[in-house]
């Protein structure tokens, strides 16, 4: 539409008409509003509804950020409370066009197309398909609607065609400036992320370019990349705190995945504070008006929002960022920030600015919770889904899913949502790292801005020991959360990426570890810390300070008063390492509890303070009661104590059939906690002991695609952290029985929700997890490492950075 590539490669276009033009909007359902700027109704009598399509006079300038201006004035002249859908972007013909090798004169009509008209005058090899085509503005109109676009679509496409098939391969090739570097300050260096499209890519051929100064596209107080749950709750923080603010967001809307990921209604979470202020649809709204309400809140604020726009890397002054890099249909700039908030909820800025990361799928394991793509029906506001695994620092990835998706959609559906229903992304490494052990031990901290809330609801398989060496009744082995959740504290240090100045994380990115997500993750929660992250950014703003010097009691204290936190938090001190005594007491009791919520608090204490807990571990396994010691040795196990290796045994053997999967969750088919007999198998390869091998040998003698997942992890994981040479051939047996290997997804395939049995997760967790077993004990006849070859060409990120990392160990 705005022909930035031609543009950038050097085309000349007609001068612009300057001043206001058309432009239109549509808008379905809700009463109509402006009615004297109503072009037509169209009604919809199958779903009860109208579109307004709207006609605005507005000018859309020669830039994007008039445009962008242009796009939030027709907002607020058309919205209307209970609008179910609006148009994405404005429809306009554009009052400029190129100069193109045949001009607008020449035009003969849409039946008769010349290519020269769509060919940039003194630009080879390149053509402009859109209303910036050298013709008639008039004939630019019919070319955007969609029979005329795409007949000439189809025209150009054959024409580029005869064209490449004449014209030889490139060589050569160089990115030249297009500004000189006399014209340019140095205010940092650009950092992105340019290894490819996948974290997998490699030493991609490569084009060698000059020294390229990016023009400054405005400078704020506050600069947020990405406007969903947490980025729209920080611009609204920092604007209130008087900032000038910035923000922006690749989709259509903000809320992310309470609006367009269509989960319209808060599970668990606090309603306190600035979360109680958040409309949700299932209180009588619909998402438009939840979109509109945080668009409002900005703009009241002074706030300034780009859609369409996406943060694409950071200015960085050494260690110190100084502003983001943004990609905008005209091209790449750069937009200068005192503070910069990286809301990508994957944490693409810090990555790209140079900040440690965690990730989900390294060498020592692989794990994530499930994700979805919805349909989006007119009037829905709720449509969870769990039937993906996605790696969004994958664009590989997130295209198969959006395409696979798409694929399944039934035809009568009216659309499908824009958003993909992630529950888990990528992590930075923070001044602190949140972890799931703090969470449920009760830990404080001096620098809390968050006070979180929820069960247990992670979408997929944990990481850490203390799920494995939870006890189970009937009662948990049939809840559908079964592990503990409760309230927990975020301190501050978690947004804050260790070693870089002048930017915070906010959202699903901040320091934690993957099993800490679930309590953290609610909506109501997420906008409290978002908001949080905002007052800082404008507190930082203020006093000419990077983010890590600000009061954070300063800061708690604002919290405080609006309800965000409770007042105890003003008291608080880090309450770990927790004195000998209380851990004496965690011993004590977790050799008698027999369900998740008795252990929970207990185990999260001993293995929190495992040092001090292992020598009190050893003797009460000892001296304690016969009913305690396989408790006890179990978790001495998991501490790598080799002495309990013959009473485990001893436990594993007697034990002559596999107990029932446990879910955690019923939505994610994969999310199996581990079950007491895989906490024995786990216990024993923790210890590295060779005794333990002829007894977990035994145990997978028994194992067939019949027998459910946990059972497969645990053994692939107790015989890889052995490494006996032994465990090879009856892993690559198990590897060779029916339906256990080729379930790699190396091409775009459909993706089934409803039918579990098709949603293609189970199966590869499974074989990828005992491959790499097989390969790390030593494999037989090659068969680990082709299996795990094979998954570094799966389009699913997690697998093939999986596999990628185990094969680069060796």
């Amino acid at each position: 539409f705005e022909a930035s590539l031609a543009a950038q490669a050097g085309a000349r276009f007609h001068p612009a008409t300057a001043g206001p033009v058309e432009m239109r909007r549509v808008v379905m359902g809700g009463a109509p509003a402006n009615e004297e700027s109503i072009h037509r109704r169209i009604p919809v009598p199958e779903e009860k509804q109208t579109y307004f399509e709207y006609a605005l006079q507005l000018d859309p300038g020669t830039d994007f950020l008039t445009a962008s201006l242009a796009e939030q004035q027709a907002r607020d002249l058309t919205y209307r409370p209970g609008q179910l859908r609006a148009s994405a972007r404005l429809w306009y013909v554009p009052p400029s066009a190129i100069v193109g090798r045949k001009e607008a004169q020449a035009w003969r009509g849409i039946g008769q197309l010349d290519a020269g008209h769509f060919q940039p005058r003194g630009v080879d090899r390149l053509y402009v398909l859109g209303p910036r085509a050298d013709v008639p503005r008039q004939a630019a109109k019919e070319i955007m609607l969609a029979t005329g676009a795409e007949r000439v679509g189809r025209f150009i496409g054959a024409a580029a065609a005869r064209e490449a098939a004449r014209t030889p391969a490139p060589s050569g090739v160089r990115l030249g400036s297009a500004l000189r570097k006399a014209d340019a300050r140095v205010l940092g260096e650009v950092r992105e992320n340019l290894t490819g499209l996948r974290p997998t890519d490699k030493e991609l051929p490569s084009v060698p370019a000059a020294v390229r100064p990016l023009p400054v596209l405005g400078a704020y107080d506050v600069v947020v990349i990405g406007g969903g749950t947490a980025g729209a709750a920080a611009a609204i923080g920092a604007g209130r705190r008087g900032a000038s603010v910035l923000v922006v967001e690749y989709q259509e809307g903000l809320g992310g995945v309470g609006t367009l990921g269509l989960i319209g209604k808060p599970y668990h979470g606090r309603n306190v504070g600035f979360a109680k202020e958040v409309p949700f649809p299932s209180d009588g709204g619909t998402i438009e008006d939840k979109m509109e309400w945080y668009r409002r809140e900005i703009r009241k604020t002074g706030g300034q929002i780009w859609f369409g726009a996406l943060g694409a890397g950071a200015l960085v002054d050494t260690r110190h960022v100084k502003g983001a890099v943004v990609a905008t249909p005209q091209g790449r700039g750069v937009v200068l920030g005192k503070v910069v908030i990286d809301a990508t909820g994957n944490a693409d800025l810090a990555v790209a600015a140079g900040a440690e990361w965690m990730s989900d799928a390294d060498a020592s394991d692989l794990a994530m919770q499930g994700a979805g793509l919805p349909v989006r029906p007119p009037r829905a506001s709720y449509v969870n889904t769990d039937y993906l695994l996605v790696d969004e620092a994958d664009l590989v990835d997130v295209w198969r899913a959006l395409v696979g998706a798409r694929m399944t959609m039934k035809e009568e559906s009216f659309d499908s949502g824009p958003f993909i229903q992630t529950r888990e992304r990528r992590r930075v490494v923070g001044d602190h790292i949140l972890s799931y052990l703090d969470q449920i031990a009760g830990r404080t901290y001096p620098d809390s801005i968050v006070y979180s809330a929820s069960d247990y609801d992670s979408h997929g398989y944990p990481s850490d020991d203390f799920f494995a060496l939870l006890p189970h009744d009937q009662k948990s082995r049939a809840a559908n959360h079964p592990a503990p959740g409760g309230a927990a504290y975020t301190p501050y240090r978690c947004l804050l990426p260790r070693g870089l100045e002048g930017i915070l994380v906010a959202g699903l990115g901040i320091s934690m570890h993957r099993d800490a997500s679930a309590l953290v993750r609610m909506q109501r929660d997420i906008a409290n810390q978002g908001y949080a992250a905002g007052v800082a950014a404008a507190m930082a703003a203020a006093e000419g300070v990077p983010p890590r010097r600000i009061d954070v009691r300063a800061l708690q204290k604002h919290l405080v008063e609006i309800g965000n936190l409770p007042e105890e938090v003003l008291g608080h001190k880090d309450s770990f390492p927790l004195p000998e005594q209380e851990i004496r007491k965690a011993i004590e009791w977790l050799g008698y509890a027999t369900n998740p919520d008795e252990a929970g608090p207990a185990l999260a204490i001993v293995l929190s303070h495992r040092e001090q807990a292992l020598p009190l571990l050893r003797r009460a396994w000892e001296t304690g009661p016969q009913r305690t010691k396989l408790a006890y040795a179990k978790v001495l196990g998991f501490l790598g104590v080799r002495e309990v290796v013959p009473q485990l045994v001893e436990a594993l053997d007697a034990i002559k059939e596999w107990d029932a999967r446990i879910l955690q969750g019923k939505m994610a088919e994969y999310a199996h906690l581990p079950t007491p007999i895989d906490s024995l198998i786990l216990a024993l390869g923790r210890t590295r002991d060779p005794r333990a091998l002829p007894a977990l040998l035994r145990k997978l003698e028994t194992l067939d695609q019949s027998v459910t997942l946990s059972h497969h992890r645990a053994l692939a994981i107790a015989l890889e952290s052995i490494g006996d040479p032994r465990a090879a051939e009856p892993l690559a047996r198990l590897l060779s029985k029916p339906g256990m290997q080729g379930h790699a997804m190396t091409a775009v395939e459909p993706l089934y929700n409803e039918d579990m049995e098709k949603r293609r997760r189970l199966a590869p967790l499974r074989e990828i997890a005992l491959a790499r077993a097989l390969y790390r004990c030593g494999d037989y006849h090659g068969l680990g490492k082709k299996i795990l070859e094979t998954y570094q060409r799966d389009l699913r990120g997690l697998f093939a950075r999986h596999a990628t990392a185990v094969l680069a160990q060796k």
